[in-house]
């Protein structure tokens, strides 16, 4: 969890670098294009490598076994969605009147096929615990990716500097993971009879991945059918600076306690007990994190794009509030993972997929920006509480207890952000003066250590163990 931590500020601070930049030198229309180009790709993606990453990684010690015949349908998998997107692409340019989407959708396909040799090293090193290795890896490819997207865009390449990038850090990774592993797995005939018995497993593992597909990019693709480019590139710049952290988090997050969670099978009581202590802690840490950014947002955004994006801060704002709950959600999808219930945990996402675009559709055809962006953190708020409730039933955790490692840290959170507000109906601040906006983060942030002593205090034993045990 540390090396995840680590390594999601890291990629963050990459990811926030290139926006800078991005931001400055793209149009709003040119992000809105690569969220139309990812979102209607992505639908694709859920064929990447056939599900057989996660498969491999659960597996474990039996990664010699798989390892080949998981490259080999990978491969085919990979060149099927490459398929699919080159053959889609002209259609879709065609419908949404921009000749250049043709050029992103096909780049983005091409990455597949290039990034498979990349996944079966990668499912070796989180399989054998090696996460110190496997986020070295990922900081320096998040680095490669977003400098090389903010020189592109520097070059004058428009929203294609998007999508280049793939292509880079796809090679990139599968020469790091190479050497990191040290040789290729034995090779294995692939015959029919195995594929299908390893497709009978990792069909679970493609259908969970559309459906998280849906839940992270079905709101742009359902804002593309309603509103203008414009305003689907606003709600696209306002997602990245908040809920990329999520998924970055979510992604290292998944990447760690997935192997961790399949370890501790034969132990349930050891199990839960780092799974409940794993979300207390992370929901602190996002309430901290994701409230902060809720009230610096507007000082923030205009100081750093200078007015231009300042259209985005209500989408900030209030995908900020629903944060800290969404980013539990990994926790449980790695914990249902590390027992092998890809059915169960496929079912729930693919009803959050659906609900996602419902929610954005709704939020669409009623109203503008603030309202999509509105009903869609309503909605994150009432699905995470239902997720996290049927985990617990299904893990047999006690409801109550299982709740206040979710609900006590945020609610605080909560408590805390109400306080500061309310001080400044006294204390008028100008939203966009940086030094006033540090101030307001301060009185929340002492507002929130202090509630948090008062009625959550393993939340603070938990945050300060962790730091200790860096500073170690």
């Amino acid at each position: 969890m540390l090396w995840a931590a680590f390594g999601t500020l890291a990629s963050k601070s990459a990811s926030l670098g290139a926006q800078l930049v991005l931001g400055w030198i793209l149009s709003k229309e040119d992000f809105a294009l690569y969220a139309i180009a990812i979102s209607w790709s992505t639908v694709a993606f859920a064929l990447r490598n056939g599900g057989t990453e996660k498969f491999l990684v659960q597996q474990g010690s039996r990664y010699a076994e798989y390892a080949m015949l998981c490259f080999k349908i990978g491969l085919i998998f990979n060149g099927i969605v490459f398929l699919i997107l080159l053959l889609a692409a002209p259609a879709l340019a065609n419908y949404y009147q921009s000749p250049s989407l043709q050029s992103l959708i096909w780049i983005i396909g091409l990455s597949l096929p290039l990034n498979t040799v990349a996944m079966i090293f990668q499912a070796r090193l989180a399989s054998e615990l090696r996460f110190g290795e496997l986020a070295r890896l990922t900081i320096w490819s998040a680095l490669l990716r977003h400098g090389s997207m903010a020189l592109f865009a520097w070059m004058g390449l428009g929203p294609i500097s998007f999508v280049l990038p793939l292509l880079v850090i796809s090679i990139f990774e599968g020469i790091g993971a190479w050497l990191l592993v040290g040789s290729f797995p034995p090779n294995k005939q692939l015959t029919w009879r195995l594929m299908c018995k390893i497709l009978a497993d990792t069909r679970w593992i493609m259908l969970t991945s559309f459906s998280s597909i849906l839940v992270l990019n079905g709101d742009y693709w359902a804002i593309s059918f309603l509103a203008s480019k414009e305003t689907l590139g606003v709600y696209y710049f306002g997602f990245q600076l908040t809920f990329s952290m999520a998924v970055l988090f979510g992604n290292g997050v998944e990447a760690v306690m997935m192997p961790t969670f399949s370890r501790l099978e034969a132990d349930i009581h050891r199990q839960l007990a780092a799974f409940h202590k794993a979300v207390r802690l992370v929901v602190f840490g996002a309430t901290l994190a994701s409230f902060s950014l809720v009230l610096g947002a507007p000082a923030l955004l205009h100081f750093l794009w200078a007015g231009k994006w300042d259209s985005a801060i209500p989408v900030v704002q209030l995908l900020g509030l629903s944060l800290p709950l969404k980013m539990a959600m990994p926790l449980c999808r790695s914990l249902m993972e590390g027992r092998g219930e890809w059915r169960f945990i496929s079912y729930l996402l693919m009803v959050d997929g659906g609900g996602t675009v419902l929610a954005a559709w709704l939020g669409g055809f009623l109203g503008g920006i603030s309202t999509i962006a509105l009903i869609i953190t309503g909605y994150n708020l009432v699905f995470a509480l239902i997720f996290y409730g049927l985990i617990s039933i299904r893990t047999g955790a006690p409801l109550r207890s299982a709740f206040i490692s979710l609900v006590a840290p945020f609610t605080l959170g909560i408590v805390a952000l109400s306080s500061t507000v309310l001080l400044t109906a006294v204390y008028p601040v100008n939203n966009y003066n940086l030094l006033e906006a540090g101030t307001l983060i301060g009185v929340y942030l002492t507002l929130y250590f202090a509630v948090t002593r008062l009625f959550a205090k393993e939340s603070l034993i938990d945050a300060a163990n962790l730091v200790l045990h860096m500073r170690r």
